[in-house]
């Protein structure tokens, strides 16, 4: 069958399926599955147990086998050999390459996360209920990244359903903590088999061969603060730019003022989408006289809040493979009578001829804090992911993505962390479109992409990319992995 036939074919499937791909969006974004560790529901709160169970039932009903890793990791499967099917979905592990025969296929995982960030501040929509407007959905998570779950559920049952006689067995995997710890994917890697290839549908098309070291920071002061600073508060997560700040001061011995500013919400990896509001807030302190500006915490905190790409803190650095460092402080709060700051970071992938694994920026950044009167605590340190992009999977992925859609683009790095840093054997790829487009409620609205208020995901783009992620699963097939 010709290429034109075969996507013809696949088209009319996903018309004829749009009402149930869209109401299983429905029902997992209205799930608030915010990854929460501590909740006292293991391991990330009822909620992750929630939209996972949602998912897996969902899959069920369209008659795939599913496993549930204990609430970390979900998975979905078809052209499974028989020896690995569960006998009860009780979360066994799978079987080693032993017990396969030697025909056996090699599998192909494919990667999503259910969790979703904090909805924050100035939505125009419930976050939690998906709104269809002007041929958008919106809600949280709708793009980042339960889209990708569903729709790669969708894949495998048109795939099923009109291919059926594949070369691999594949797997969609789903995860419950992407966005706070990445320990589901870990707990995962540390105790079952890996698939031998894994495409992480958490990013733009077509290929990303290579992710930038991701760090995350805490820095507490040292010394005692002055007696007027009261509160501070900024920020809700830690891999987002805060579009929001407060300080409390005392005036006089009976009197307190509280200031707020406004910035906009983006993630670090584009802070010129975004606007800290915590450098916002300190600038008008000093402006109207309220505070120095010379004194150690207020100018600690500017230098790492004050530019998106570490430039004002002495730590900017770039490479040519993934370009520049990004990254600013993310939250700030007074706790104990110390004012604790969070910041995150995405440093490039290569330190001069050697991947990077980002000893020279935490260096930098503790020597810093340590000359204002602060302590540094690692919270994170995820070192870069790299793969090879003249390889067979990177070029027959590309190659489809630009023979289906008739552009000319290239596989690429970028500062967002996926899985693929995690898992061996591991690229990003889809699936949101170039040049995606995004729900704008006025022009100039600052709103609407993941990680922001008003998150939307274009209705007509998330089906195509489900009828391109179909057709390049088949052309994947057809190679040697």
């Amino acid at each position: 069958m010709d290429e034109s036939k075969i996507s013809l074919k696949i088209s009319r499937w996903i018309d004829i399926h749009k009402e149930e791909i869209l109401s299983d969006l429905k029902k997992a974004v209205e799930i608030p599955g915010i990854s929460d560790p501590d909740s006292g529901t293991a391991p990330y709160g009822q909620p992750c147990r929630e939209v996972l169970d949602c998912m897996l039932k969902a899959a069920r009903g369209y008659g795939f086998e599913t496993e549930n890793y204990h609430y970390h990791v979900g998975g979905v499967f078809f052209n499974r050999p028989a020896c690995c099917s569960p006998a009860a979905d009780s979360a066994p592990d799978f079987c080693s390459d032993a017990c396969r025969p030697a025909a056996s296929p090699r599998r192909i995982g494919i990667w999503s996360h259910l969790d979703v960030v904090p909805a924050g501040d100035n939505w125009s929509f419930p976050p939690f209920t998906l709104t269809e407007k002007d041929g958008f959905l919106i809600g949280r998570g709708v793009q980042d990244n339960k889209c990708a779950a569903v729709g790669v559920l969708h894949a495998f049952r048109c795939i099923n359903e009109l291919f059926p006689k594949l070369h691999y067995e594949y797997a969609l995997y789903m995860g419950c903590s992407e966005e706070n710890t990445m320990d589901d994917v870990k707990f995962f890697a540390g105790r079952y088999e890996q698939p031998d290839l894994s495409l992480v549908a958490d990013c733009g098309f077509p290929v990303c061969y290579g992710e930038k070291g991701i760090i995350d920071v805490c820095f507490t002061s040292e010394r005692a603060l002055p007696d007027y600073l009261l509160e501070f508060s900024a920020g809700t997560a830690s891999n987002t730019i805060p579009d929001a700040a407060s300080i409390t001061l005392r005036l006089d011995e009976n009197n307190t003022s509280t200031i707020t500013a406004q910035g906009v919400s983006a993630h670090v990896i584009a802070p010129e989408r975004g606007k800290n509001a915590i450098p916002l807030l300190l600038e008008n302190l000093k402006a109207d006289g309220m505070v120095s500006g010379d004194e150690e915490w207020f100018d600690f905190l500017m230098k790492i809040s004050a530019d998106g790409y570490g430039k004002a803190a002495g730590i900017a650095c770039s490479d040519e493979v993934s370009g520049a460092l990004t990254g600013t402080a993310t939250r700030a709060e007074i706790l104990n009578g110390a004012l604790n700051i969070c910041a995150n970071y995405r440093y490039p992938i290569f330190d001069g001829n050697a991947l990077s694994d980002g000893s020279r920026l935490l260096d930098s950044l503790e020597a810093l804090a340590g000359a204002h009167g602060f302590s540094m605590k690692v919270v994170k340190n995820s070192k870069p992911s790299y793969y090879e992009p003249d390889s067979p999977a990177v070029t027959t992925l590309t190659d489809a993505f630009n023979r289906i859609t008739g552009l000319e683009t290239r596989a690429y790095t970028m500062s967002g962390g996926s899985y693929a840093r995690q898992l061996k054997n591991a690229i990003a790829f889809g699936m949101s479109m170039p040049g995606k487009s995004i729900y704008k409620e006025y022009e100039g609205d600052p709103r609407g992409d993941y990680h922001q208020a008003n998150e939307s995901l274009n209705i007509r783009e998330y089906l195509k990319a489900i009828e391109i992620y179909i057709q390049c699963i088949l052309e994947l097939d057809k190679q040697e992995i």
